[in-house]
């Protein structure tokens, strides 16, 4: 079964986007699906979960919650919250409760001395030491698993070409295909670092997350992703290294200080 794809995808914005950014993608997407002035295949079905996305990520309230469940799924929390019944919270339960749990152990230390002692044999209730597994998630038939993003950035080499902008950019892995052209919508896989400790900020390649889609050139992304995606071909990789100024400014993002330069590491997986 595929996986659902998260509102942050469906919105065609990441993670650390702003209400403006977010009001944008929806009003750009309206043009595109919205079933009164579309012709798409399958536009009112997109349009349903366009609304549903946009409806949850600008209240403020509901995109925190939202957040929270993304961060429980990918691991990034310990479970849900755990409701107790009302009857358990009963002193008298719980210091019955209590009792109990004492007059366990003290006869389970009782046997625990009573079958070890042996002259030195191991204790019969002794376990070996056990090393617990990483879960390992399900995938369906002929999906390979997505790597996980690199905690810092890995090292490029090369000396990195300088534009006009203030952007830096080297070459991983050219590409081979088409470059895409203004109004197209990119498909991409990205993973962003801070320079300043070269901490991880944001990845496609999280838990539960998917390939980013943006329209090149519209305003969609900060400047530095539509001026570094403009002159790739499909299939190549290369590493971003973008100013403030074509980042976030002065203001920053949530889990982006302001007058921050961002190191991004992008592929561009295809384009529409």
């Amino acid at each position: 079964m595929a996986k659902e794809r998260d509102y942050y995808s469906i919105l065609q914005v990441n993670r650390l986007a702003g209400q403006d950014e977010i009001d944008a993608s929806y009003q750009r997407l309206a043009r595109l699906y919205d079933p009164a002035v579309s012709r798409k295949p399958r536009a009112a079905a997109r349009w349903t979960q366009i609304k549903d996305a946009y409806d949850v990520l600008s209240d403020l309230r509901r995109r925190a919650d939202y957040d929270r469940k993304l961060a429980r799924q990918s691991g990034a929390l310990v479970g849900p919250e755990i409701r107790l019944p009302a009857f358990l919270g009963s002193p008298y339960t719980m210091t019955a409760a209590a009792i109990g749990l004492v007059v366990i152990a003290v006869v389970g230390l009782t046997l625990a001395s009573v079958l070890g002692a042996g002259g030195g044999k191991e204790s019969a209730v002794s376990q070996p030491s056990v090393t617990p597994s990483t879960p390992t998630p399900t995938l369906a038939p002929g999906q390979t698993p997505r790597p996980a993003p690199a905690a810092t950035p890995p090292p490029v080499a090369g000396e990195p070409v300088v534009t006009a902008s203030g952007l830096q950019y080297l070459e991983i892995a050219p590409g081979t295909g088409p470059t895409p052209q203004p109004g197209e919508t990119i498909v991409a896989e990205y993973t962003g670092w801070l320079q300043s400790d070269g901490s991880l900020f944001d990845s496609s390649f999280n838990e539960g997350r998917s390939s980013f889609e943006f329209p090149l050139g519209q305003g969609g992304v900060i400047k530095g992703w539509d001026e570094g995606f403009a002159t790739m071909q499909v299939g190549g990789k290369r590493r971003l290294i973008i100013p403030p100024a074509l980042a976030y400014g002065e203001k920053g993002r949530q889990g982006i200080p302001p007058n921050a330069t961002l190191i991004f590491d992008v592929e561009l997986v295809g384009i529409k």
